[in-house]
C-alpha cells in the first residue's frame, strides 16, 4: 500500500508543479479553481498514461503537454508563443531531470531494475525524492530569471538549487558507500539519511520563503511610510493653496472696489495704471491648469504653479482618467512631479515639460526635466542618492507598481540634457 501511495504522491507532485510553473511563467492570475481542476485532470491523465501507455512514454508526454496547453488557452482565451514555450520547458526539464538522475543513481548502485516504476526498493524511493527536489529547484530557478511577474527572488532560487544539488551529491555518496562490501550501511540507515536530507531541504526552503515574506513586508511598510509622507505633504499644500485662494479673494475684492471707484470718478488712466501694477502679482499667484480631472489639476497647480525661475510647458490632451482611482492618480502624478521638481533644484536652467496624448485607447503621459549630467548611465536603477536611502528613493517604485497594476508600460529616457519618463496607460 505504501509503495502505491508513494508513486501516486510523486505523480501528483509533478502535476501540481507543472500547472504552478506554467501559470507563473506566463504571468497568469486565474481563479484558484482553474489551476486545481487542471492539476487534477493532469494527475488523472498521468495515471492513465502510466497504466495503459507505459510502453509509449513519448505519447503520454505529448498528451499531458496538450492538456496543459489547453489549460492556458482556456484561461487566457488565446494562444501565444510564451504559452507553448512554458509547456514545452516544463516537460523538457522533467525528462532531463529524470534521465540525468536515473543515469547517476543507476551508475552508483549498478542495477537499473531497482529504479524502475513498480520496484519496491529504497533506491526507488530515494530516486523519486531526489527527482522532485531537483525538479522543483530547477523550475524555481527558471521562474526567477524568465517569468513575467518576477516574484521569485533570484538569489533565493539559486540558493535552493545549490542546496538541492548538494542533497543529490550527499545521498549519492551515501548510496555508493552502501554498495561497498562490508560497509555496514543498511537500507534503514540510508532511508533515515535520505529523510534527514529531505527535511533539511524543506526547512531551508520555508526559511527562505519566510525571509522573502519579511523582506516584502518591510518593503510594503516603507511604501506605506512614503505614501503617508506624500499624503501629509499634499495636505499641507492643499491647506496652503486654500489660504492662498482666500487671500487672493480678499485682495481681489479690494482691488475690484478700488477699480470700481476709479471708474465711477471717470479716472480711467489711474484705473489702467493700477491694472498694470496688478497683473504681475496675479501672474505670480500660480499657473492655472484646467482639465476634466480635478485631482490632476490640483497636483499640477500645487506642484508647478508656485515654482520660480522655471519654464513650465504643458501640452496635449489629457483624456479620460476616470478609470484610475484618485489615490492612485495622486501617487502616480505626485511622485513624477516631485521627482522632477527635486531634480531641477540648484540648476541654472530649470525646465519641466508635461505632455499628454491619446493613441487609440491608450493614454500617454510624458514628463521631462532638465538635468546637470546624464542620469541613466550612472544610475540605471534610479536608486536614491541621498544618505537615508531607506526613507527615500521609493518614488520610482511606487510609480512602476501603479503602472503595472493598471496594465501599463513605463520607460525612462534622456534627450537634449533632459531626463524623461514615459507612461502608457491602456483604457480599462
Amino acid at each position: 500500500m505504501i509503495p502505491i501511495l508513494f508513486e501516486f504522491g510523486a505523480s501528483l507532485f509533478d502535476s501540481v508543479l507543472a500547472i504552478w510553473f506554467i501559470t507563473r511563467f506566463i504571468g497568469m492570475k486565474p481563479k484558484p479553481i482553474y489551476p486545481i481542476i487542471a492539476a487534477s485532470l493532469l494527475f488523472a491523465l498521468t495515471l492513465f498514461c502510466d497504466k495503459y501507455l507505459a510502453d509509449f512514454n513519448l505519447v503520454g508526454v505529448l498528451i499531458c503537454m496538450l492538456l496543459a496547453l489547453l489549460y492556458t488557452v482556456f484561461v487566457k482565451r488565446k494562444i501565444t508563443f510564451r504559452q507553448i514555450l512554458a509547456v514545452m520547458t516544463y516537460w523538457i526539464m522533467l525528462m532531463a531531470a529524470s534521465s540525468l538522475l536515473f543515469l547517476a543513481i543507476s551508475s552508483i548502485i549498478g542495477d537499473v531494475n531497482l529504479l524502475f516504476q513498480g520496484s519496491v526498493t529504497t533506491a526507488r524511493y530515494i530516486y523519486l525524492t531526489l527527482h522532485k527536489i531537483i525538479l522543483f529547484a530547477v523550475v524555481r530557478l527558471i521562474l526567477a530569471f524568465f517569468s513575467i511577474d518576477g516574484s521569485i527572488n533570484k538569489k533565493s532560487a539559486i540558493f535552493t538549487f545549490l542546496i538541492s544539488v548538494a542533497t543529490m551529491i550527499g545521498l549519492g555518496m551515501t548510496m555508493y558507500v552502501a554498495t561497498l562490501e562490508n560497509s555496514g550501511v543498511t537500507g534503514f540507515q540510508i532511508t533515515v539519511i535520505a529523510l534527514a536530507f529531505v527535511m533539511t531541504n524543506v526547512m531551508l526552503y520555508f526559511m527562505l520563503s519566510q525571509i522573502q515574506r519579511l523582506q516584502k513586508s518591510e518593503y510594503e511598510l516603507r511604501l506605506l511610510e512614503e505614501k503617508t509622507e506624500f499624503d501629509n505633504a499634499r495636505h499641507k499644500e492643499a491647506t496652503a493653496l486654500w489660504q492662498s485662494v482666500r487671500h487672493m479673494q480678499h485682495e481681489m475684492k479690494n482691488s475690484l472696489s478700488l477699480i470700481s471707484a476709479q471708474l465711477d470718478e471717470g479716472d480711467t488712466e489711474a484705473c489702467r495704471s493700477y491694472l498694470r501694477e496688478l497683473m504681475p502679482s496675479l501672474d505670480s499667484m500660480g499657473r492655472i491648469i484646467r482639465s476634466d480631472n480635478r485631482t490632476l489639476d490640483y497636483l499640477i497647480n500645487s506642484r508647478l504653479g508656485t515654482l520660480k525661475d522655471t519654464q513650465i510647458v504643458i501640452s496635449g490632451s489629457v483624456g479620460d482618467l476616470s478609470d484610475i482611482a484618485d489615490k492612485d492618480l495622486a501617487s502616480l502624478m505626485g511622485n513624477i512631479l516631485d521627482n522632477a521638481v527635486e531634480a531641477i533644484e540648484g540648476l541654472d536652467e530649470k525646465r519641466i515639460e508635461l505632455l499628454f496624448s491619446i493613441e487609440n485607447t491608450n493614454r500617454m503621459i510624458i514628463c521631462k526635466n532638465t538635468v546637470s549630467r546624464p542620469v541613466l548611465a550612472d544610475n540605471p536603477d534610479l536608486a536614491s542618492t541621498k544618505k537615508d536611502r531607506a526613507a527615500h528613493g521609493l518614488g520610482h517604485k511606487i510609480v512602476e507598481n501603479i503602472v503595472a497594476e493598471y496594465g501599463g508600460m513605463i520607460d525612462y529616457f534622456e534627450e537634449d540634457d533632459m531626463f524623461g519618463v514615459q507612461i502608457i496607460l491602456p483604457k480599462q
